[in-house]
């Protein structure tokens, strides 16, 4: 078994990036906002230390930023100790001639499910608070604010641009 040359690896799209023909950033980042507006689940990654964890999880997207409503589970276990958090939304991978994905890196806050946030997240989505407070179920709103959009798009190499477009914050 050969030996893994790591720096290569870690390095071959920072390299590629170098002379890649990039979008203007409106209009790759209006590809990416379009992609995220039309999906609404994403694996969400969170961690610390030797601890990772990849949730599939719904999102809502609202002002530009990444919301999650969750009972609970492993993901908290990254949260309380880190709140860089990573996320992907991408579609069924068919080949390399038909590839749409996307990688949000960002940081995550939290609120309580009596709180502002939570209520402003529920009239967006047009659900009476009343009818969650009624279920009695306590639950945690996560909000991600993205730092760094990577899209991976192979409908760029149409429009003549590198298949990788980066928008960052």
């Amino acid at each position: 078994m050969g030996k893994i040359d790591f720096q290569h690896f870690q390095n071959f799209w920072i390299e590629q990036q170098k002379t890649a023909k990039h979008m203007p950033e409106d209009e790759a980042l209006a590809h990416i906002k379009n992609f995220i507006k039309n999906h609404n689940t994403c694996g969400f990654a969170t961690g610390y230390g030797d601890y990772i964890r990849c949730t599939p999880i719904e999102y809502t997207y609202m002002n530009d930023e990444f919301w999650f409503v969750s009972e609970g589970e492993s993901k908290f276990i990254g949260l309380e100790k880190n709140r860089n958090v990573s996320m992907a939304i991408f579609e069924y991978y068919g080949d390399v001639r038909d590839s749409h994905g996307l990688q949000v890196m960002g940081t995550a806050e939290l609120y309580d499910c009596y709180s502002d946030e939570f209520k402003k997240l529920l009239a967006f989505k047009g659900i009476e608070y009343d009818i969650v407070k009624a279920a009695k179920v306590e639950v945690a709103v996560v909000r991600v604010i993205p730092k760094v959009y990577e899209m991976y798009d192979t409908d760029f190499t149409k429009q003549g641009y590198d298949v990788r477009q980066i928008v960052r914050f």
